[in-house]
């Protein structure tokens, strides 16, 4: 049986929205990936530095396959993670994985606020085989558009219990 929800997509921070709405609507632990891998590798640049990049990207790897085994959940993933070495694959049985689609021109003004660190503007060029790769391998995709994160929600849920 499927006990988490995995949400997804290239707007990270959106997907934190609605991921946090979604816990308080069905009672389910919410999980930020991301925060999460910064808790288990406590001292990411010290890790790589001392050990190096392929030192750090299995303990990510090992991570993100444990965030996995979590149940009851929603689980809110960068698709950078996610896609990473198919890491996908792990959730499979036990999530239901639902991707929130923005279109390209939605995202592009979503960029021009963002933090350096982020992900987005590499997606963009990449943008049409994410989306592709992304819709593959959930089980729902979500138009956002102007939908409220509540309306959002709500369509996971009636889609989790069923009744999409």
């Amino acid at each position: 049986m499927k006990s988490n929800i995995v949400i997804v997509g290239l707007d990270y921070e959106y997907n934190l929205k609605v991921s946090k709405s979604l816990a308080e609507l069905t009672d389910l632990y919410f999980l930020d990936v991301k925060e999460y891998i910064n808790y288990a590798l406590f001292s990411r640049s010290d890790m790589l530095e001392k050990c190096g990049v392929e030192y750090l990207e299995k303990q990510e790897t090992s991570a993100i396959k444990g965030c996995s085994n979590f149940e009851n959940s929603i689980i809110c993933i960068p698709c950078e993670y996610f896609l990473k070495n198919r890491m996908y694959e792990n959730f499979y049985e036990g999530s239901h994985i639902i991707y929130l689609y923005f279109s390209k021109s939605k995202l592009k003004k979503v960029a021009e606020t963002i933090k350096e660190n982020s992900y987005l503007p590499i997606d963009l060029i990449v943008f049409e085989d994410r989306d592709l790769e992304l819709k593959n391998v959930s089980n729902l995709k979500i138009c956002v558009g102007n939908k409220t994160i509540k309306t959002v929600a709500n369509e996971i849920i009636n889609f989790v219990k069923g009744k999409r």
